[in-house]
């Protein structure tokens, strides 16, 4: 989904609106009705802002990924789970704006593992409507038959686990092309697995007891999974957006590879195309920023960038060999983010559908300029790759973001066990965004 078409809160030409992922809900939740199901949760007086009641089906979209599910509207209960505390927003640029709350919205696990939330620091989603004709409970596509995505390996691992797989905990289900979806096994077989599993590693502790006379690491015990994981690659009748599964839904398994199972939404780099050189850096507040190029696969785009920081401390902090001590522990340094988006001279704009990286260099105190050191690296990942007419990149940075966390350092007394801090009372960071933008424009070199 292309950022520039998102809108902050409510669309009401398209019957669309943003929320906030507050709660996600699993296996292990109490509530047998609700539990593992394709449902979301927001307050009732959304209902009429998207034109749906209880029931019907709405579609949840994130960066780059969208699934379907069905819309109840919050409870009581609902309600105090999401009172959870607001990380404060502070921006340089205008320290008086303010930002806007964003309704709330719970998601089921069966969906929450369905899409990629945007705005990483808010974790929001989209909902918005299907048309008319589909979202009514009565009108909702059944599924003649579901095609589930496995591997070859899979039967050799767990023999005759098709069979044995309990598609009761997935009825009532509404998929989509492309979800991932997780199906428990049934439990007698599950525990003569388990059973099995164990008898095998009793076989082998005569050799795990040797392995450790040779100073040898103990190996992890095995395990028997719990359910089957895969994706939906068709189902039927053709071409609805979506579908539910019910008792006379009917089963069929297909090779896939692995990423269609366990990876569907991460990019894998193929063949290295190009690497154009940005070679800018920006120096902002306390951190400075390098951007030293842009990898071009024949599936995507790397951009690469590296951050150093140093935050200024007290020094009355470095004369106290006690407060020096709890410097490391203290996680002094913050954790700077850029905000980027690419296009190119013809006009095309590539997604930001991924992003990783941490710590990559020093990370401490240095005495003797009375600083907390940090170094950063980061990796963005673009889709899709760069047009091969293309003759000029448009990077632009539109914001950059710190989480800061509380410069002081408490004088607490020692805890058993020591160095431990109640969650109740760990202080909630803060995002700091300066607002740019920076736009830079980088002639495209053709590759060698």
């Amino acid at each position: 989904m292309n950022k520039k078409n998102r809108k902050s809160m409510t669309n009401q030409n398209n019957k669309s609106i943003e929320f906030q992922i507050v709660h996600n809900r699993n296996r292990n939740d109490k509530n047998e009705n609700e539990k593992c199901k394709t449902i979301v949760k927001v307050e009732p007086q959304y209902m009429q802002k998207l034109g749906i009641k209880q029931g019907d089906i709405v579609k949840v979209s994130g960066k780059t990924k969208s699934t379907a599910a069905i819309y109840y509207p919050m409870t009581l209960l609902d309600l105090q789970k999401t009172e959870t505390p607001e990380m404060k927003v502070e921006f340089l640029n205008n320290p008086e704006k303010k930002v806007q709350p964003l309704p709330k919205i719970i998601l089921n696990g069966p969906v929450s593992c369905n899409v990629d939330p945007s705005r990483e620091w808010q974790r929001t989603v989209i909902l918005s409507r299907f048309p008319e004709s589909k979202v009514k409970s009565e009108n909702i596509p059944e599924a003649d038959t579901v095609t589930f995505a496995t591997m070859d390996m899979a039967e050799k691992i767990m023999p005759r686990y098709q069979s044995n797989l309990d598609y009761s905990e997935i009825l009532g289900f509404i998929i989509t092309k492309d979800d991932r979806i997780d199906i428990p096994f049934q439990k007698e077989w599950l525990e003569k697995k388990q059973q099995e599993m164990q008898r095998k590693e009793s076989q082998d502790k005569s050799s795990e007891i040797n392995s450790r006379r040779r100073n040898r690491p103990r190996p992890p015990e095995s395990y028997f999974p719990s359910s089957f994981q895969s994706a939906i690659i068709n189902a039927s009748p053709e071409g609805e957006p979506f579908w539910r599964i019910t008792e006379n839904t009917k089963f069929e398994f297909e090779n896939a590879g692995f990423e269609k199972i366990f990876n569907p939404y991460k990019f894998t780099p193929k063949k290295l195309v190009n690497v154009i050189s940005i070679s800018k850096q920006l120096f902002v507040k306390d951190t400075e920023f390098t951007v030293p190029s842009l990898e071009v696969y024949s599936n995507m785009m790397r951009l690469i960038w590296y951050s150093h920081q140093r935050i200024k401390i007290p020094e009355s902090d470095f004369t106290d060999l006690h407060k020096m001590n709890k410097m490391h522990r203290m996680r002094h340094h913050d954790h700077p983010r850029l905000v980027v988006t690419l296009e190119d001279d013809l006009g095309n704009h590539y997604d930001s559908v991924n992003e990783n990286g941490g710590g990559g260099g020093s990370h401490g105190p240095d005495p003797s300029t009375r600083e907390i050191v940090s170094d950063f690296s980061w990796n963005h990942i673009f889709s899709p790759t760069l047009d091969k007419n293309a003759k000029e990149l448009i990077v632009t940075i539109k914001e950059v973001q710190w989480i800061t966390q509380d410069r002081k350092i408490p004088d607490i007394p020692p805890t058993e066990p020591p160095n431990m801090t109640p969650i109740e009372n760990q202080p909630i960071p803060k995002l700091v965004i300066a607002e740019g933008p920076w736009t830079f424009k980088i002639p495209i070199n053709k590759p060698n």
